[in-house]
Order: C-alpha cells, then structure tokens, then sequence
C-alpha cells in the first residue's frame, strides 16, 4: 500500500513538474524579445503569389518595402516610411517588368515596432492554448516549434522561434487544419547597431505616392 502511494506521489510530482517547465519554457522564450526596439530583416511567404519584403525599424521610425513576383520576375515594388516626426510616405519603385496599372501604395499607419513588424506574431501567442511541439534550424537559427492551436488563417498556427533572440524565423498559417501560407525570416538583425537613420530615406530611384 505505502509502495503505490509512494509511486503516485512520484508520478503527480512528474506530471506537475513537467508541466510547469513546459509553461515556463515558454513563457521565456515569447519574453526574450520584449525589449527590443531596432531591428531588421526579411521576408518571403509561400503560395499562390510570391512576395518578398523587407522591414527597417528603429525606436519610431519604421520602414518597409514589399516586391512582388510572377513567374520569378519582379512586378511591382512598394514602401511606406515613418520617420520620428510621424509623417508617413508611401512611395514606388519603378522596374522593367512593373505592371501598368497605377499604384496606391502600401495603407495604414505606423502603430510601433511590436505591432507593425513580425513581433507581433510572437504577442498573440496564447500561453494556454499553444505548446512547443519540437526544433529545427531555420535560415542558420536554432528554432524551437511551436504550435499554436489556432487555425483561423489570421493568427498563426504555427511559429519557429529563435532560441537566442526570441524572434520568429517562420511562421505558419492554416484555415481548418490546413496549410494554407508561410512566411519566412533571414538576414534577422536584432539590437543596437542593427539599424543606421540613414536606412530610413525615400530610394532615390523611387517615385513618391502620397
């Protein structure tokens, strides 16, 4: 009788154990980034149309360029920059394949780094639905995987995150329980230095929307 007991007590200590690391393993890891305010990296997604974009941010000055392909040509590349004052510039840059069509440029305004870069993938993560699922290396970083359990095709299902920085490498999207796109991250700077003010500048090739 005293050997079960001893064994169940054992067995709850593990479970218990277990679980609360497993929280608190990612608990740190969404909170490694919480401080950072310069960074730069870039992007590009999976599907149907294939983009590649790039992001500049520094305190409050942001800045953001996405080119888009078809057929592995460039059609089409937009920017919106934020300087420290808030004026918002939307701007385009011309290139032999661009389409025709006018441009309005890239919307929205500038609501911080958190929110405007990938970081904010890494703020909706919900600590009571999501887990860490395994590892893998992702563009050179160590990542660790993690599942979130959201399949809406907003927030993503599942993320890669930097075990160094705590930044995502790639992230998922699924719509009921189905892949439906993933962005991926390389060239990650994070930090102090990361960013030079004179990134955040209009190209001079470029030709200004608003």
């Amino acid at each position: 009788m005293k050997a079960r007991l001893f064994w169940a007590i054992l067995i709850g200590i593990a479970f218990f154990t277990t679980g609360c690391t497993k929280s608190t393993d990612l608990d740190d890891l969404i909170g490694m980034s919480k401080d950072i305010q310069e960074l730069y990296y870039e992007e590009r997604n999976s599907g149907e149309i294939i983009f590649d974009g790039k992001v500049w941010a520094k305190d409050n000055q942001f800045k953001y360029e996405v080119t888009v392909y078809d057929n592995n040509k460039k059609i089409d590349t937009l920017g919106l920059l934020t300087d420290n004052s808030g004026k918002r510039t939307t701007y385009r840059i011309p290139n032999p394949n661009a389409s025709s069509a006018p441009s309005t440029g890239i919307s929205g305004t500038f609501q911080g780094i958190r929110e405007d870069s990938f970081l904010r993938y890494i703020d909706r993560i919900d600590l009571e639905k999501a887990e860490i699922v395994g590892a893998e290396e992702v563009e050179g970083r160590q990542s660790v995987i993690v599942k979130t359990n959201t399949a809406n095709g907003v927030d993503p299902s599942k993320l890669w995150i930097d075990k160094k920085t705590g930044v995502p490498t790639k992230i998922e999207f699924a719509e009921n329980e189905k892949m439906v796109t993933s962005l991926t991250y390389k060239n990650i700077k994070i930090g102090p230095g990361s960013v030079s003010d004179q990134e955040f500048a209009v190209p001079e090739s470029a030709m200004i929307l608003e």
